[in-house]
């Protein structure tokens, strides 16, 4: 290992002349270049900023107000906040008596001057409320969304409910209506209330939860009002598949009768739909209705967009993806210490402003809500904002390249590392939320790590095991917290500066793939400036098993690790399924990804059958993985593709199935 008294003083442009020109993807129009996947995270050129001091710091015993909703009354023009009070973990132990005694509900804000101050209105609903037909109360009212209905000038307030005595253990398949819950509708003739609740619930899950396949709650409800009826966008999770969806429902009035639901948003879109993912309220500008979806795995810094016209949007082909990431950027701020942590954002647009509402959590592990603004034209920019929370994240270019020359400007704090010839395994370390990026994610490459004052040149091995190369300090200054580095290959040399500071490695193997990000807990850089020059080269990015269960919704009780074929795979987390053969329709893998070709790796052997090949959700193959001897994985199928964003699905035509690694070229 070289020292720091060892590094000598060649300058970076002595490196032989690159061919081609060079590349900066810290420019807007190269923001495509970079991976963004829920689980990895999303290095956002977003616009977004914070708007005034933060609205609403948790409290004990209610720690955790994380989802929220903001809206402008189109008659007296003041804004209002919906702030969702949650104990922590969401739901409070169950009493003696068999109900709670800290019952999540609604506060209401209000602010007259946009959002530079704001008064607490109190309570949104009194206790005590029971629809009809129930034999408990509802206090339990923590989510919520309004609009205004200028014909009756009435305020609606869409909202969840449930009854008091629901608990996790009984929430997900009520057996009596004392176990309900759901979305309803209230009104009023101010948007601070007092409110009106109609008699029967919009939606139950007692009526509904074995009836949806997969899906067994619906939660959080946002209503419109459209020319002829009305549409309801409701969520809905899986509990042990660890998938999300938005459903709608459509009536004529708002006290119904509602339609059947029909499900929007899932996993189940055979095309591009990165999970997992859980949306928000939903948000109308100009007739069409966005519906953001945010990450659900430790690092909650990605946000997913679709879109469809408002009088469409009951129908399933009318929504359209309308943002993979790019949508939002965490902040060096002690009350947002843990990123977007809930919902994610909901708004409204005004004279060309975006508005929005936002939840996160303190360094005390406090909910906060607060609200941020961009121009609604003007969604990206130059520079983009990367960051680690409660793990670390990783984004890989696009673009591969052997020798190279990087030039990167950019504010800190914490650790990141500035990767390249990046040979991971991308996925989740569970395929279940509050996943970190697996093991074998965050390996096979090599570095320059930064942190404040520090660095170090590392190599990390297949399995995560890293050696340093070398290591010292450099000029860092706390308050403008700004570096300015360069990291070069040249056959088996690095040469970096840093603020200054020269030095290099000699003897490296450099075998040439992508470049990535790595940032780690509680971690961030906002990077001005990502310049690479060097001759790009073909690259691919491998992906892992459990990405597939995510990307399908699948139950991990439906798979099992394939114990006796495990050194014949690529991947640790290889997989097996063993469902029935009832169930074999439905148990598939399904990878998201963003590319011009991929390759199946797969083990062959005398008890496997055949595996049916889908892109987009068009039949492209059928493979037969029976051989009368075992076989190491290797490439059994490979496909071009249009260059861009497609799902990958792996189905079980016949017997049992391998998922181990697929390999998407770019």
């Amino acid at each position: 290992m070289r020292t720091f008294a060892t590094l000598f003083t060649l300058t970076l442009t002595a490196f032989a002349t690159m061919k081609t020109e060079t590349v900066d993807y810290a420019k807007i129009e190269n923001m495509g270049a970079w991976l963004r996947h829920p689980v990895l995270g999303d290095p956002s050129f977003d616009t977004f900023e914070k708007l005034g001091a933060t609205v609403h710091v948790s409290e004990p015993p209610y720690d955790w107000a994380v989802n929220s909703s903001i809206f402008r009354d189109p008659v007296g023009g003041a804004w209002y906040y919906f702030a969702g009070l949650y104990p922590y973990g969401y739901v409070s132990p169950k009493n003696e008596n068999g109900t709670r005694d800290l019952p999540a509900h609604f506060i209401i804000y209000t602010s007259d001057d946009e959002g530079a101050s704001w008064r607490k209105v109190g309570k949104g609903f009194p206790d005590g409320f029971c629809f009809e037909g129930y034999p408990v109360g509802t206090d339990v009212n923590p989510d919520v969304s309004m609009i205004y209905d200028p014909v009756t000038k009435r305020y609606w307030l869409a909202y969840d409910w449930a009854t008091n005595e629901v608990f996790w253990d009984t929430i997900y398949h009520p057996t009596d209506r004392r176990f309900d819950s759901g979305g309803a509708l209230a009104y009023a003739t101010s948007p601070a209330g007092p409110f009106t609740r109609l008699p029967k619930p919009l939606y139950s899950n007692y009526e509904y939860s074995r009836k949806l396949g997969r899906f067994f709650r619906a939660y959080l409800t946002t209503v419109f009002k459209r020319e002829s009826d009305w549409i309801a966008f409701i969520l809905t999770d899986s509990r042990e598949y660890y998938s999300w969806g938005l459903m709608c429902m459509t009536a004529k009035a708002p006290d119904g009768e509602w339609s059947e639901p029909t499900v929007l948003l899932s996993v189940d879109r055979p095309d591009y739909f990165p999970a997992p993912v859980e949306s928000s309220p939903v948000t109308l500008v100009e007739g069409t209705v966005y519906a953001s979806s945010t990450s659900v795995a430790l690092n909650r810094n990605y946000q997913l967009i679709h879109s469809a016209p408002l009088e469409d949007a009951h129908k399933p082909e009318a929504w359209a993806l309308a943002g993979d990431g790019n949508a939002w950027h965490s902040r060096p701020l002690p009350d947002e210490r843990f990123g977007i942590w809930g919902q994610t954002y909901q708004g409204f647009v005004k004279e060309g402003k975006f508005t929005v509402a936002y939840p996160s959590r303190n360094a005390q592990g406090l909910g906060t809500l607060s609200v941020a603004q961009r121009p609604w034209g003007t969604p990206h920019s130059d520079g983009f904002t990367f960051s680690g929370h409660q793990g670390k994240s990783l984004a890989p270019l696009l673009r591969a390249y052997k020798d190279f020359t990087l030039e990167t400007e950019f504010t800190l704090h914490g650790t990141v590392e500035l990767a390249f010839d990046y040979r991971g395994i991308l996925g989740a370390e569970r395929p279940q939320a509050d996943t970190p990026p697996a093991k074998e994610t965050l390996a096979n490459y090599t570095a320059l790590r930064l942190s404040e004052g520090m660095f170090k040149v590392i190599s990390v091995n297949p399995s995560g095991e890293e050696t340093v190369l070398a290591e010292g300090g450099y000029p860092f200054d706390a308050a403008k917290r700004s570096v300015s580095a360069t990291l070069a290959t040249e056959g088996a040399d690095i040469r970096f500066t840093v603020n200054g500071v020269e030095g290099n490695v000699s003897g490296v193997s450099v075998r040439g793939g992508p470049l990535a990000l790595v940032a780690h807990e509680f971690s961030m850089m906002t990077c001005t400036k990502y310049a690479v020059r060097g001759e790009q080269i073909p690259g691919t990015l491998r992906y892992q098993a459990y990405d597939a269960l995510l990307g399908a919704g699948q139950k991990l009780a439906n798979w099992t690790p394939i114990a006796p074929w495990r050194q014949d795979c690529l991947s640790e987390r290889a997989l097996i399924n063993t469902a029935t053969e009832d169930e074999a329709a439905k148990i598939y893998g399904k990878w998201n990804v963003v590319g011009k070709g991929f390759t199946v790796y797969a083990p062959k052997g005398p008890g496997l059958g055949k595996m049916r090949v889908a892109v987009d959700g068009g039949h492209t193959a059928t493979i037969d993985l029976y051989s009368e001897e075992q076989v190491a994985s290797a490439p059994v199928y490979s496909c071009e593709l249009e260059d861009g964003r497609h799902g990958i699905a792996l189905f079980s035509d016949e017997g049992k199935i391998v998922l181990d690694i697929l390999e998407v070229h770019f």
